[in-house]
């Protein structure tokens, strides 16, 4: 079974040019997990915006431990990262499980996480 959690990672031109750095370095020093974070992070963006460079993934459902090599290669890309070149966000099963880090914001995406009471 286990915990599940939606997560979004937006990132900056540069930032994206990081990530595809990073993919390149993890293909060549990490072969034996590369397969899982090529799955993970490698593909196309969920969103991506022409104007600013900038890209979104969203992962709906996964087990995000940092124990799998996928995720730690997304937190070890993220501890690289200048603040302002990504936002990302997690959320839990639980009520109050939000992780947030980064701090880009803003157009063109202006991702956030939003709790409201809806009824009908």
């Amino acid at each position: 079974m286990g915990y599940y959690s939606d997560v979004a990672l937006c990132l900056t031109k540069n930032g994206m040019g990081q990530l595809k750095s990073a993919l390149v370095q993890a293909e060549r020093n990490n072969p034996e997990n590369f397969a899982a974070i090529k799955m993970l992070i490698g593909g196309e963006p969920s969103k991506i915006d022409e104007g600013s460079g900038s890209v979104v993934f969203l992962w709906e459902g996964e087990k995000w431990y940092e124990d799998f090599a996928e995720m730690a290669f997304v937190a070890k890309l993220m501890d690289s990262l200048p603040s302002e070149d990504f936002l990302f966000i997690r959320i839990g099963e639980d009520y109050d499980d939000i992780e947030t880090r980064g701090s880009f914001c803003g157009k063109p995406f202006g991702m956030y996480v939003a709790r409201k009471i809806a009824f009908l």
